[in-house]
């Protein structure tokens, strides 16, 4: 389980970079090229990575409510509940971005 919520975390801190640094190489005076290419390393860099971290995050961080299975795999400590407080906040924005995008192709998507 350690294991997991590190892995999840190094993940969603490596999507955070990637996007940080794609997107500072936009500016006004940058050619259609270059956004074109930035597009291209969300749709298949950073959105995987993000959705791997996602699969990784919400259950381990939903198990790990259960105090039985913090013990039985060892998951106690300040660093292993720091890990898991900010998993769990990454778990949280996962769910809301999830229910926001489900609530948009529910109104907007039927509209049409």
């Amino acid at each position: 389980m350690r294991s997991i919520q590190i892995l999840g975390l190094i993940c969603t801190l490596f999507a955070l970079a990637i996007t940080y640094w794609a997107m500072f190489i936009i500016t006004p005076a940058s050619t259609e090229s270059a956004a074109s290419s930035v597009g291209l390393v969300l749709m298949f860099v950073i959105v995987p990575l993000f959705g791997f971290s996602a699969t990784l995050l919400i259950p381990s961080s939903l198990a790990l409510v259960n105090a039985k299975f913090r013990r039985a795999t060892f998951f106690f400590g300040k660093f292993w509940y720091c890990v898991w407080g900010i998993n769990s906040f990454f778990s949280l924005a996962y769910l809301t971005l999830g229910l926001y995008f489900s609530f948009l192709y529910l109104t907007v998507g039927y509209r049409n």
